[in-house]
């Protein structure tokens, strides 16, 4: 039986996962977290509530240089709701590490949202409309993560979110680890995953 302890994880981390509570991982965890660590691009099919933020945040925050102070997982989710979720998930696994997560929507100040990860955040959870329009305007200085995690891409096709995906990546660093996950992968969506 794999365990959480069997992947090689940061030790921090791990100590959350048993704060958490987690017991053995789901079978998306069990198949994305080695790959994650080997440095992959992975696309991954997993329904909504299997387990997919720890699939992706348990590995890639095993990763990063948690005292960087610099950008480097960025999370785009389709919703502001899923944003906040994801966002909440992934400073509880990453906290003990002091890996400092933001939250970037549309509806809350610019510079608030600007200045918290100008302090030093490690992961950026953002939706794309929010995301794009500061990418544009040039908001976020040195804004080059080396993760990129699309979640529920299907919610943001069905959303007319794509167009926003493909322009977003534009802005991003060519060497970069994708990961894409999604509960459906209608042909847009591997489409997409092709392409980036």
């Amino acid at each position: 039986m794999t365990t959480f302890e069997s992947f090689g994880l940061h030790e921090d981390i791990l100590k959350a996962v048993k704060e958490a509570g987690f017991k053995e991982p789901s079978p998306v965890q069990v198949q994305a977290i080695p790959l994650v660590l080997q440095g992959c691009d992975i696309v991954a099919q997993a329904q909504t509530g299997t387990g997919k933020t720890a699939a992706f945040g348990l590995p890639t925050m095993s990763k990063i240089d948690a005292k960087s102070n610099k950008v480097e997982i960025l999370v785009v989710t389709p919703t502001r709701e899923l944003a906040t979720q994801v966002s909440d998930e992934l400073y509880t696994l990453g906290r003990n590490r002091g890996i400092r997560t933001v939250t970037i929507y549309g509806g809350n100040s610019y510079s608030r949202q600007i200045s918290l990860v100008e302090k030093g955040a490690s992961v950026v959870v953002a939706t794309p409309g929010r995301l794009l329009d500061l990418l544009k305007n040039g908001r976020l200085k040195n804004f080059q993560p080396s993760i990129i995690v699309l979640d529920e891409a299907d919610e943001m096709l069905d959303m007319g979110f794509l167009d926003d995906i493909e322009q977003i990546f534009s802005y991003m660093p060519q060497e970069k680890q994708t990961l894409l996950f999604s509960a459906t992968m209608p042909e847009p969506i591997k489409r997409l995953a092709k392409k980036i």
